[in-house]
């Protein structure tokens, strides 16, 4: 191929020596260019016969481009050599030939297929070989002359002048030093202009535009000493860019002196070069591959701070995006083993595979978002604590201040809305303090919240925790000066401070500095403590898979300090204590309950409205046979974590279509209390069924909207259509039921009732439509009792919104105008809606602060740890395990929870303001406050509450109010006590 593209060079070059003669005369003697072409034109002559023999369709050959080239060239050739007349004819067609220039170019590996280089030679072959042609069908016109004249008027024009009128011609300067004479040259060039001028004016500004964005986005980092850079790579666009840099380079990060690589193996378009240019100080583009280690090379991947993969969220196959970004980090680790990765994965079981990535490596710093498990955890947690979504987004998200006016419930939102978290290391005057001290003194002098610390797995005395030399604190303040405060303050020097804006370092800190590094520097385990006296549950850091299991064993001990065997007495005491049999999976994390097939927990209409259902969780699933999963496996998760009791377990009741359910069944059929009911969460009497007026939430989830394909006003069409039927439901007061769902009566997925099974075996065979519960007795002790709500608007709900734009249409009192921020939103300020665009901040936070991701995995999905990764990885499912003291130690943790002031154990405390009820609840409770639920201002007939994050110490506290705190395990009866009295009082 390559041989006979050199001879087809060769055949124009010859030609355009012949080209001096006259187009027709007689030949004395064979020149020298005559014979060297005659031999090019043996030499394809020969080719075609091979071509000829080797064809399968020998026909095809025939009408072939290269045979019609050869016919018309080959033949002149042999003609002139017996007639001793030469006639250069239609040899310039060779011309054609260089359009194989690109494949010629590939064979030679002179570049790949997926460079732009490629892009440039076809380009520029299209190019150069019409015009060689063209001028070879000018050249042969002009030098003959009209036939209908008896070739009586041929004007002598050199070859290259007419390249030269073609070049002038297409470029419509038209200088008029060359003209043409006869007919059929004008006739031919006529015909040519519309050709030859569209592919001038299309393809050299492209070849113009490729040569410039060679030389910009192809070049190679020169890093400046001392100066951090980064590399942002993966799934690239103007939204995902954008976004990225507003959170990056946020006012409350201060001064961010970092150089931002954006790698993409694309041309940028307009909108996203003017972005560039835009940023052009902070920010570079390099065109290039992460799979290429030349390219890492350009962007020096091996001196990089970090390297973030971002992941394209609105794919239609996100088992193809994860493994993408998979391919990319196995690269990136395989090229330069120390870089720090985050990257983004859409999957749940796409996030286990890291763990068999060679190099990757917690303790460094690698961490991946997981986008569907943090959504779904988030939404998750606000069954369990109404509000939490919109208080733990506002924490992990920055948000710039803006002006407020007048004195609403949004002054109060806002203010809240401005906290973020945090990480610093505590000052040496915070050693010896236990954590309630440490939390008090941070909040009371500091203004600032502590809501845990980092503990050092090597330290063996557990009993009772202390603060140690330049121990990590998470701290939730406005922005990082506030918080420096924390590692600045002592206890000497700072102790009357007032002004604490104007607060420095002073010389007593300073000299310890030296020390504090030596301990910042040291790699180890780390647990978290969320509260002053509950065992930590352990962060997802672990250098090792062996190292993470015996750090679990050992910090997982009782509050109180006891000995082995004294926690095998407790254990075995609150063993006893245990409404019902407790079952774990084996990593105890979570409550687990045998398989069952889909038809044991499966509902009808009849026997749904049959049922007591009350204080549960209504789950609206929008999905098909064909629909991408959304994965509720990460969504039961939180809801059955083990750090809840029993009592605490709500009923969770999927709505949806069946097809769509079965293919979501195997990943959560080891969850106990879950029923499906086939049917849409568009009907109302399938609503009514279900009983959503005494339901503690209603969630709204669809795998219908993820698509780019969809216009994003549209994306979110099925939510809002229920949203709107929901709004319009009336309920009527029914009589009360024949049974009550009791959560004492068994763990399985039937909860006592013959419907499905328990830990003592299946009972199958029994008929939705005539289950009888009579037998079933009432338990006064079960949940609270939530009140039915008499109109669809009360109902709380919270719905996932693909588009944050179309919040309008879920909350009548968002105006269209008042919709460009999500967190702005009334719906999201009380609660009700969430998107999985508020966790794009989630990588830039990481950077920052590589113990944010351990910190969501502990607040948000229940506990997240390597040995949980590993065996999903295995199976992609849990196992059940054997109780034991360790498992029982696991359940050890800390909860988020939502009491009321006026109930139990708060109305004891009879507090005016937030400092008071801080000090108290952390003092006499032993529970961490750090936020409000307050109804929003009359009128509000609906009785909807709104999120204070982190109240100021002064702000006065309302009768209505109810606080978002942190509960230790211990202290769970605190969570069942006021809705046993609750229903005992109705009933």
């Amino acid at each position: 191929m390559v041989l006979i593209f050199c001879f087809n060079i060769g055949s124009i070059v010859t030609y355009i020596i012949l080209s001096t003669d006259p187009v027709e005369s007689c030949m004395k003697e064979y020149s020298i260019a005559f014979l060297i072409d005659l031999g090019f034109n043996i030499c394809h002559l020969l080719y075609f016969g091979l071509r000829f023999l080797a064809a399968q369709d020998k026909l095809m050959v025939w009408v072939d481009l290269r045979s019609l080239v050869d016919f018309f060239t080959i033949a002149p050739s042999f003609v002139t050599l017996f007639s001793r007349r030469a006639w250069l004819g239609l040899r310039f067609i060779r011309a054609l030939h260089i359009l194989e220039l690109p494949v010629v170019l590939q064979i030679l590996n002179v570049f790949n297929s997926n460079s732009t280089t490629l892009k440039l030679s076809r380009l520029v072959a299209i190019l150069t070989g019409t015009l060689l042609t063209s001028a070879g069908f000018i050249h042969l016109l002009e030098n003959s002359g009209d036939p209908w004249l008896d070739l009586s008027n041929p004007q002598p024009l050199h070859y290259f002048e007419c390249v030269y009128f073609l070049v002038v011609t297409m470029s419509t300067v038209g200088y008029g030093d060359v003209e043409l004479r006869t007919t059929l040259g004008r006739l031919f060039v006529i015909i040519f202009i519309f050709i030859g001028l569209g592919l001038f004016a299309n393809f050299v500004p492209e070849v113009v535009q490729i040569i410039i964005n060679r030389k910009r986005f192809d070049g190679s980092f020169t890093g400046v000493s001392g100066k951090t850079h980064v590399v942002v790579c993966g799934h690239i666009t103007l939204s995902s860019a954008s976004a990225f840099m507003k959170d990056f380079l946020h006012e409350d990060r201060g001064e961010v002196d970092v150089k931002v690589l954006f790698l993409g193996n694309f041309r940028p378009n307009q909108e996203l070069e003017a972005f560039f240019l835009r940023w052009f100080l902070k920010v570079t583009f390099y065109q290039g591959s992460v799979m290429q280690r030349r390219d890492m090379e350009r962007v020096k991947m091996h001196k990089a701070g970090a390297c973030l993969i971002i992941c394209d969220r609105f794919t239609s196959d996100q088992h193809k995006e994860d493994a993408a970004n998979l391919m990319r980090v196995i690269s990136i680790k395989q090229y330069c083993p120390n870089t720090r990765i985050i990257v983004q994965m859409l999957k749940h079981n796409s996030k286990a595979f890291l763990q068999n990535v060679p190099n990757w490596d917690w303790s460094r710093g690698d961490a991946v978002i997981c986008l569907a498990e943090l959504k779904l955890g988030f939404m998750s947690q606000s069954c369990l604590v109404p509000g939490l979504s919109t208080l733990l987004t506002n924490l992990f998200t920055m948000q710039s201040e803006i002006e407020q006016d007048g004195d609403t419930w949004q002054n109060l939102y806002r203010e809240g809305l401005y906290n973020e978290i945090y990480t610093e290391h505590l000052s040496p005057s915070f050693i010896g303090m236990s954590f309630t001290q440490a939390s008090k003194l941070c909040f009371l002098k500091l203004r600032l919240l502590l809501i845990g610390i980092e503990y050092q797995s090597g330290d063996q005395d557990f009993n009772h925790i202390k603060i140690k030399l330049w121990t990590l604190g998470f701290l939730i303040a406005s922005n990082a000066s506030d918080a420096r405060r924390a590692s600045m303050y002592c206890s000497v020097c700072h102790r009357d401070i007032k002004d604490l804006p104007r607060m420095r370092p002073c010389r007593c800190t300073e000299q310890k500095d030296v020390v504090g590094q030596c301990i910042c520097n040291m790699s180890a385990c780390m647990s978290l403590c969320a509260s002053p006296v509950f065992s930590p549950s352990t962060l997802s850091s672990f250098p090792t898979l062996s190292e993470a299991c015996v750090c679990v064993c050992v910090l997982c001990c009782s509050p109180e300090g006891e000995t082995l065997r004294e926690r095998e007495c407790v254990w075995e005491q609150q063993q006893q204590e245990e409404p019902q049999e407790v079952g774990l999976d084996s990593t105890g994390l979570f409550h687990w309950c045998p398989p069952v097939p889909l038809k044991d927990i499966s509902l009808t209409r009849q026997s749904a409205s049959t049922l007591a259902l009350q204080d549960h969780v209504v789950v609206c699933v929008f999905g098909d046979g064909g629909s991408s999963l959304l994965g509720l496996g990460d969504f039961m998760m939180p809801l059955r974590a083990s750090s809840l009791t029993a009592p605490e377990l709500r009923t969770v009741v999927f709505l949806g279509d069946p097809h769509y359910f079965s293919r979501e069944w195997p990943n959560i059929q080891y969850f106990p209390h879950i029923y499906f009911l086939p049917g849409s969460p568009l009907c109302g009497a399938d609503l009514r069924a279900l009983r959503v007026e005494r339901c503690a939430m209603v969630v709204v989830l669809s795998s219908l909207s993820s698509s780019s394909d969809i216009e994003p006003s549209m994306q979110d069409k099925e939510t809002i259509h229920f949203c709107v039927n929901l709004y319009h439901i009336r309920f009527s007061p029914e009589p009360g039921p024949r049974c009550t769902l009791s959560h004492t009566q068994s763990h399985g997925h039937g909860q006592g009732l013959e419907l499905g099974h328990g830990f003592g075996g299946h009972n199958h065979g029994l008929s939705h439509d005539t289950l009888d519960f009579s037998h079933i007795p009432t338990i006064p002790e079960k949940a609270e009792a939530t009140p039915a709500h008499s109109a669809g608007t009360t109902v709380p709900l919270l719905v996932e919104l693909v588009n944050s734009s179309n919040v309008c249409f879920v909350n009548e009192a968002d105006s269209q105008e008042d919709s460009s921020s999500l967190t702005l939103s009334q719906a999201f300020s009380v609660g009700s809606v969430f998107s999985v665009d508020l966790l794009d901040s989630l990588m830039a936070a990481t950077y920052f602060n590589a113990n944010v991701p351990g910190l969501i995995c502990t607040l948000v999905t229940g506990g997240d740890t390597p040995l949980l990764e590993a065996q999903l990885a295995e199976d992609n499912q849990l196992r059940g395990g054997e109780m034991s003291v360790k498992m029982w130690a696991l359940r050890q943790r800390s909860k988020l929870a939502q009491l009321a002031l006026q109930d139990e154990p708060l109305c004891s405390l009879a507090c005016e303001d937030f400092k008071e009820l801080f000090c108290q609840a952390l003092d006499s409770l032993e529970i961490l406050c750090f936020g409000l639920y307050r109804l929003l201002d009359p009128p509000n007939p609906s009785m909807k509450r709104f999120v204070i994050t982190n109240p100021s110490a002064e702000l006065p506290l309302l009768p209505s109010d109810r606080v978002f705190c942190s509960v230790p395990f211990h202290q769970s009866h605190l969570l069942t006590l006021r809705r046993a009295k609750t229903i005992s009082h109705r009933l």
